[in-house]
């Protein structure tokens, strides 16, 4: 498993093809330092799209300016869903308000716990022509 960090981030991508995301603690997430994010993880991808555990679990911050960027389809155009996870209320206000006010163009939602979030993402499956859906419940 191919492991990277930058100066915000650990990510990887796990055996089930999960791009898992972990924001260092403490850190300012930037228009620089998150093009240096997004570049690794496009490394990562290989040009390929990806389901992504973002564990937004320790402190740290983002500007308005990076927030316009995350939710762009430069970023979105790689992500089939993205799950926040997080227990910090504050962290969980952020993502909530994030998501109603950038509408991501990919399923978005928040999580209390890593389980329920990955349970969450493996609900998507893939069709032909590159299109993803949710999975029919039985």
């Amino acid at each position: 498993m191919k492991k990277i960090t930058t100066s915000v981030a650990e990510m990887y991508i796990d055996e089930d093809g999960i791009l898992r995301i972990k924001i260092l603690p403490g850190v300012t997430i930037n228009n620089e330092n998150l093009k240096e994010y997004i570049n690794a993880s496009l490394k990562l991808l290989d040009g390929k799209k990806a389901l992504v555990l973002f564990n937004a679990s320790s402190e740290y911050s983002i500007t308005d300016e990076a927030k316009k960027i995350g939710a762009s389809k430069e970023v979105t155009d790689t992500r089939i869903a993205i799950a926040y996870v997080t227990k910090s209320f504050t962290n969980k206000l952020m993502y909530n308000l994030y998501i109603s006010v950038y509408k991501p163009t990919v399923p978005t939602k928040m999580f209390s716990s890593e389980a329920s979030g990955i349970r969450w993402l493996k609900s998507f499956y893939v069709l032909p022509g590159d299109k993803f859906e949710r999975k029919k419940k039985k």
